[in-house]
């Protein structure tokens, strides 16, 4: 089986060098023998039960999506249905105060007056009579204890001298309250009184008036708006009785199914409104959003179901032709050759003024693509992203959730201003995606600080600390170590530091540092390679901790590393950093 090539990555500013492994093993350890037949792998034949399988879990899923999706439908229409009804009620209010204000301005009038009949007739007469914008059928003004009126307009006041609706009840009513409504739906016609004095606590003049209500309270009274698309029962009162039924849009009484209700103030009592939409107060596709789904469903169940089985069938023929697993080990090799280029940037897009390199040691050969990522790239004009990363595993599932990762945080990085919520979005996706899958990142914001300065705002998913080596030698753990990504809640935080001229910021993964006792580079001997040569050339200074990594383990190494380093220059530069693919000379790890 040929070996795959090495290559490198160099540019202004950044260099990468990485080395994809060779297939030969895996490529051996897939083959099937030339000999094998059908009767050699049952497993095969168990596999058939797959599409039974697919069909119920597919179903299940859907079903559980459609039931999901039903549920918030009612929610939603419930909620807005109690907002369309606290809309309709507070219409109502509006209603009754305009209801309520020339009964008092009347009262006021009539003592500045002494009840003159003529001011009475000018303040209210506007108010009185049949039609639009006429409240009141009939209107009297009382003076305070008589139940003979001063003087009436409109329709005659009839009210008896005692009882609920009488004249003396209302006369205690005023005084206690600013505005009174008396019952009179009992009556050979379906009335409403209301009353309103000068003065609850010295009253001297009372005006009363009357409406005369449609004798079918049932007859449909709508406009547009606040009842559009809403069915309405009105009570006075709090209990839905048929005695106290103000109007309705609907015969069928009390309103049943879905439905709200809204208590509103109506003088010294209450009026109760309970409205029910008509059809659906959301869009017609939320409306039907469940069922579609349900039926999709099915449909993509049974489809990936007859399309699994169909595979299955095809995989069991492919064991009878094993001669043909050769040009099936080299497509799988192009595939995982590029699939190991995909998950390296193309470009690393730098601040002005910092110089970049960048390294990638795959593992051993028993490993042929490995979890380890970095990038650097513009997140707007003012800010830049980097990040180094470590997805637990290796082969195509690494790169996979590597892919994921990556995407997620460039993503995620340009709608964003914290590097806990760039975390927290890789968090998510892994846990959603395979509950058993983590991994550790390094995430942070680069801004400008002044002409030649930077300052970075990171946050670490339980990934080593990022050393920073300033001007004057001194090095410097940044932020603290948190939890990881993609298993349970994350404990997160951020730290800040500022990169002035000279200094230089080292990120890597544990490939570099965890290994057994004799091969290991502990963070304190990393620590004190950079107090010492930290003053190279980035790009040496990265060749001079890919040296010392490979003089304690001259054999390769059990994990992957990824090696990013920043270090500001004195002088501004250009912001492109362009990292092109280019041949390069073959490197071990």
């Amino acid at each position: 089986m040929p070996r795959a090539t090495f290559a490198s990555w160099s540019g202004r500013g950044s260099t990468l060098v990485y080395r994809l492994e060779p297939l030969g093993r895996i490529a051996h350890e897939l083959r099937l023998p030339r000999n094998a037949t059908m009767s050699s792998v049952p497993a095969v034949r168990r596999r058939r039960r797959l599409p039974v399988v697919i069909l119920i879990v597919g179903l299940m899923v859907f079903f559980a999506l459609a039931a999901g999706c039903r549920v918030l439908y009612n929610q939603t229409e419930d909620r807005l249905l109690t907002q369309r009804t606290a809309e309709a009620a507070a219409a109502l209010q509006l209603s009754i105060n305009q209801i309520k204000s020339p009964l008092d301005a009347a009262a006021k009038l009539a003592v500045a007056t002494d009840g003159d009949p003529t001011a009475f007739a000018g303040s209210i007469g506007s108010a009185v009579g049949e039609g639009p914008g006429k409240s009141f059928t009939s209107a009297a003004l009382f003076r305070a204890g008589s139940t003979t009126p001063v003087t009436q307009i409109g329709e005659p006041i009839v009210l008896p001298a005692d009882g609920a609706p009488s004249a003396t009840t209302m006369f205690e009513r005023v005084a206690a309250e600013p505005f009174v409504v008396l019952d009179l739906l009992g009556g050979a016609t379906r009335r409403l009184g209301y009353a309103a004095a000068n003065d609850t606590a010295n009253p001297q003049f009372v005006v009363y008036a009357e409406r005369i209500l449609s004798a079918d309270p049932n007859v449909r009274q709508r406009t547009d708006e606040p009842f559009a698309q809403l069915d309405y029962a009105i009570y006075l009162g709090t209990e839905q009785s048929t005695e106290g039924l103000l109007g309705a849009s609907v015969e069928d009484l009390p309103i049943t199914g879905r439905q709200a209700q809204k208590t509103v103030a109506f003088g010294d009592g209450e009026m109760l409104l309970v409205m029910t939409p008509i059809g659906h107060l959301s869009s017609d596709l939320f409306a039907h959003l469940w069922w579609m789904v349900a039926a999709l469903g099915a449909l993509a169940s049974v489809a990936f179901a007859a399309l699994t089985r169909r595979l299955l069938q095809q995989r069991d023929m492919a064991v009878d032709f094993a001669a043909d697993n050769e040009r099936l080990y080299d497509d799988q090799r192009h595939i995982a050759e590029t699939l190991q280029l995909s998950l390296l940037p193309e470009h690393l897009g730098a601040p002005a003024g910092v110089h970049v390199a960048a390294r990638y040691w795959p593992a051993g050969s028993a490993n042929l693509i490995g979890g380890d990522f970095y990038d650097l790239f513009s997140v707007d004009d003012q800010r830049w992203a980097v990040v180094v990363g470590d997805v637990c595993g290796k082969g195509i599932e690494a790169a996979a959730l590597t892919g994921l990762a990556r995407h997620t945080l460039r993503a995620t990085a340009r709608q964003s201003t914290s590097p806990i919520d760039v975390l927290l979005s890789v968090h998510e996706a892994l846990r959603n995606h395979r509950p058993s899958t983590f991994c550790t990142a390094c995430f942070g914001f680069i801004s400008p600080l002044g002409a030649v300065s930077y300052r970075v705002e990171l946050s670490l998913g339980g990934h080593p600390q990022p050393m920073l080596r300033h001007g004057d030698g001194r090095v410097q753990f940044v932020g603290s170590v948190g939890t990881l990504l993609g298993m349970v809640e994350p404990s997160l935080s951020t730290a800040t530091v500022d990169l002035h001229p000279g200094d230089t910021m080292v990120f890597y993964t544990d490939g570099l540092t965890d290994a057994p006792a004799e091969q290991a580079i502990t963070v304190e001997e990393l620590a004190l390679l950079l107090e010492s040569i930290g003053d190279q050339p980035i790009e040496q200074l990265a060749d001079s901790i890919r040296a010392v990594k490979r003089h304690r383990r001259p054999f390769g190494s059990g994990d992957d590393t990824a090696l990013l380093i920043l270090r500001v220059g004195d002088q501004p530069q250009s912001q492109d950093v362009g990292m092109p693919v280019s041949s390069g000379q073959a490197v071990t790890p």
